[in-house]
């Protein structure tokens, strides 16, 4: 389950439920970890997208990077969603 991922869909749930601390810190993290991945996936690649779109308060960007990340990855958004409603 990609963490990254996971926090700006709480965010796109919830605006109040993330800081834009952690959201910028939540950016940092997955444009470091994009640095290593980047020639061998595209997956970080959202996951980096998506937090930068989500730090900058830009929800449809930030849906349709989270979007893009389950169709390039074909990992189950519904195991998302479910860890979302814990």
């Amino acid at each position: 389950m990609n963490k990254h991922i996971l926090l700006v869909m709480k965010w796109l749930n919830d605006k109040d439920s993330v800081s834009q601390e952690e959201l910028e810190d939540n950016e940092a993290e997955a444009g470091a970890a994009d640095a290593y991945a980047y020639d061998t996936t595209y997956a970080v690649d959202a996951a980096y997208a998506a937090t930068a779109y989500a730090a900058a308060n830009d929800a449809a960007a930030a849906t349709r990077w989270v979007d893009k990340y389950f169709k390039r990855t074909g990992e189950d958004r519904n195991k998302y969603l479910k860890e979302l409603e814990k």
